[in-house]
């Protein structure tokens, strides 16, 4: 083999592995952003689930999540996190599984009966946001 050759050889692959190397290691640096709260709905039996979803801000409670979490209810109310949100403007779904028949994941939706709510989100910081007993409405 010619060492010219050789030398171009593993130059490429060098080049190749740092190129895509620095995509990776510049996406994966990228600032995420924690969305912290509070659910509360009385009447809510323990171990419901609740989903809570961020899709775009123009996006409706069937689109899959961009970013999701879920909850279980305990004595009328439940802690939330949802993590690793990229900065930007988003519109929160909530809903409330009172017949335990979501898909469990992203794609989940509400059905009749459930309890939903919504609301526009600004995430450019890390954000506390409790949803109370009067935001919801059935489904």
């Amino acid at each position: 083999m010619n060492g010219n050759f050789r030398y171009l050889l593993i130059f490429g692959a060098v080049f190749l592995f740092i190129s895509t190397s620095c995509d990776y290691f510049t996406e994966s640096a990228e600032e995420t952003y924690t969305l912290n709260g509070v659910i509360t709905k009385s009447g809510v039996d323990d171990s419901v689930m609740v989903y809570l979803k961020l899709v775009s801000k123009n996006g409706n409670v069937t689109d899959i999540a961009l970013f999701s979490a879920t909850a279980i209810f305990s004595g009328g109310g439940t802690p939330y996190s949802v993590k690793k949100i990229k900065e930007g403007e988003y519109k929160l779904y909530a809903f409330i599984d009172i017949n335990n028949n979501a898909a469990g994941d992203e794609t989940s939706v509400p059905d009749t009966g459930d309890y939903v709510t919504s609301t526009y989100v600004n995430i450019d910081d890390y954000k506390t946001l409790d949803i109370r007993d009067n935001a919801w409405s059935v489904y």
